[in-house]
C-alpha cells in the first residue's frame, strides 16, 4: 500500500519541478534573450568604438577605409573583425606581417558589451524591486513597467551616451582632448530619442517615474531660448564678429606642455563670458514670452515636451556647471581651469541622463579622481599605467555610467557621505539635530534635511 502512495505521489512532485522550471523559463527568457543581444549590439558598439578612438583624433574618416593592419596595410577579412572573436582567432598578431595587435581592442569590445547587458538588466530584469531588496534603486521602475518595446528609444539614448562616454575617456586619457564630435552626436542622439519616446505609449501613473526630471512649459521655452542664443553665439563666431577663446594658445604653450605658461587665461575668461550672453538672453525671452502666453510654471507640457524639454535642460545645467568652474578656476588661479571638452562631456550626460545625474555624478567624480590619485600615489613605480596625468574628464564619464549600470552602489556611498558630513556637524554643535543623524530625535520645527543621494532616487516626485 506505502510502495503504491509512493507511486502515486512522484508524478505529482515531478510534475511539481517542471511547472516551477517552466514558470522560471517564462519569466527570465525575455531578459535572457535581450541579454544576450544587448551583449553583442554592445560589442559590436565596441568595435566601431577602437576605429573611433583611433581614427578621430588624427583626422582620418572613421567609415574608410575599412579595418586594417597600420604596418603593413592588410585589409581585415570579415572572421578576423569579429568582434572580441576575431582578435582571439588571430591569437593577437596580424595574419599578414605578424605585428602584435594590442589587447585594447579586445578589452574595450568587452567592456563595452559589459556595460551594455548591465543596463539592460538593471533597466528591465525580473528582479525582486522591493524597498528591502538591494536591487530596489537599481533603476527607475519606469523601465521595467514600460517594457522595452516601449521604452527603446530611451534606452537607445542610454547605450549609444554610454559607448560616448567610454570613447571620450579612452581619447581624452591618451591625447587630453576631447572632439567635440563625440558629445555633440550623443546630444542629437539624447534630443531626438526622447522626443520620439514621448510619442509612445504610456500610463499617466508613470509619468512621475520619467528617468529624466520633466520640464514645465516655463523650463522647456527657456531652454529652448538658450539653445537659440548659444546658436546665435555659435553664428557669430563662425561669421568672426565674436572670436573663439584661446586663439593664440599655441603661441604661448609647446605641445605636451599643461598650459601653465599661457598668461592670458582671464582675458579669454571674458570672451567665454560674452559667448554665454545671448543664450542667457535668449533664455529670459523665452520666458516672458512664455508668461505673456499664459504658460505658467506649475503647467506641464505634453509628454514629447516634456521629455525634449527634460533634456535640454539637462544640457544646460550639466554643461553650465562646468562652465562656470572653468570660468571661475580661471579667473581665481589665471591658468585654464578646466577643459571645454569637459563642458561638452558633461551637458552630453546631462541630455542623456537628466540634470540630476549631471549634478551628482560631477559631485562623485571629484572622489572617483581623488581614488586615482591615491592608486597612483601607490602603483607608479611598478606599472607606467599609473605614472600618466589623467584629465577630469574621464573622472565625469566613469562617474556617469556608474549612476547607470551601479546605482545602487554610488546612491548608498552618496548617502553615507551625506550622513557622516551631518553627524560631523551636528555633534559640533553647528547645526541642529535631525531625525536619524546623529542620535537625535526629530524636531517638528526643523525640516528634515535628505541626503544628496535623495536626488538620484528614481521614485521621487519632480
Amino acid at each position: 500500500m506505502t510502495n503504491e502512495l509512493r507511486s502515486q505521489e512522484f508524478p505529482v512532485h515531478a510534475m511539481s519541478g517542471d511547472t516551477e522550471f517552466n514558470l522560471f523559463l517564462s519569466i527570465w527568457a525575455p531578459t535572457v534573450v535581450g541579454g544576450l543581444f544587448a551583449f553583442l549590439f554592445g560589442a559590436c558598439a565596441g568595435s566601431f568604438l577602437n576605429v573611433l578612438v583611433w581614427r578621430l583624433p588624427t583626422g582620418q574618416s572613421v567609415v574608410t577605409p575599412p579595418s586594417r593592419c597600420p604596418r603593413c596595410g592588410h585589409q581585415l577579412r570579415w572572421h578576423e573583425n569579429l568582434p572580441i572573436v576575431g582578435w582571439l582567432l588571430l591569437r593577437g598578431r596580424c595574419s599578414a606581417c605578424r605585428v602584435r595587435i594590442s589587447p585594447q581592442y579586445p578589452l574595450v569590445e568587452l567592456l563595452v558589451a559589459c556595460l551594455f547587458l548591465a543596463a539592460f538588466l538593471a533597466f528591465y530584469a525580473p528582479l525582486d524591486r522591493g524597498a528591502a531588496s538591494p536591487f530596489h534603486d537599481a533603476a527607475s521602475p519606469w523601465w521595467h513597467l514600460q517594457g522595452f518595446a516601449r521604452s527603446w528609444p530611451a534606452f537607445i539614448v542610454v547605450v549609444i551616451a554610454i559607448s560616448g562616454l567610454v570613447a571620450m575617456t579612452i581619447v581624452d586619457a591618451k591625447t587630453m582632448l576631447i572632439p567635440v564630435e563625440i558629445p555633440t552626436v550623443v546630444t542629437i542622439v539624447a534630443f531626438v530619442g526622447w522626443l520620439v519616446q514621448g510619442f509612445l505609449p504610456e500610463s499617466r501613473s508613470l509619468r512621475e517615474f520619467v528617468p529624466i526630471p520633466v520640464a514645465s512649459w516655463t523650463v522647456t521655452f527657456g531652454a529652448v531660448g538658450m539653445m537659440l542664443g548659444l546658436g546665435v553665439s555659435r553664428w557669430l563666431v563662425a561669421t568672426r564678429r565674436l572670436r573663439p577663446s584661446f586663439v593664440d594658445w599655441a603661441d604661448h604653450v609647446k605641445e605636451g606642455d599643461d598650459g601653465s605658461a599661457y598668461p592670458h587665461a582671464r582675458r579669454e575668461m571674458l570672451v567665454e563670458l560674452a559667448f554665454i550672453v545671448p543664450g542667457v538672453a535668449g533664455a529670459g525671452v523665452a520666458c516672458v514670452l512664455a508668461g505673456l502666453l499664459g504658460f505658467t510654471s506649475q503647467e506641464t507640457v505634453c509628454q514629447p515636451m516634456t521629455l525634449l524639454g527634460g533634456s535640454m535642460l539637462g544640457w544646460i545645467v550639466g554643461g553650465g556647471l562646468v562652465w562656470a568652474v572653468r570660468i571661475l578656476g580661471s579667473l581665481g588661479f589665471g591658468r585654464e581651469a578646466m577643459g571645454l571638452g569637459d563642458v561638452h562631456l558633461q551637458a552630453a550626460v546631462g541630455a542623456a541622463f537628466g540634470w540630476k545625474v549631471a549634478l551628482l555624478a560631477f559631485f562623485v567624480a571629484v572622489f572617483i579622481a581623488i581614488a586615482w590619485v591615491v592608486l597612483s600615489l601607490v602603483f607608479r613605480r611598478f606599472s607606467t599605467f599609473f605614472q600618466r596625468e589623467m584629465p577630469f574628464g574621464p573622472h565625469l564619464a566613469v562617474a556617469a555610467i556608474l549612476f547607470v549600470v551601479a546605482r545602487p552602489l554610488v546612491v548608498w556611498g552618496v548617502d553615507q557621505f551625506a550622513r557622516t558630513i551631518d553627524s560631523v556637524v551636528t555633534s559640533t554643535g553647528i547645526a541642529p539635530t535631525v531625525d536619524g543623524v546623529g542620535g537625535g530625535e526629530f524636531d517638528s520645527k526643523n525640516p528634515r534635511r535628505l541626503p544628496p543621494a535623495q536626488l538620484a532616487e528614481p521614485s521621487d516626485r519632480r
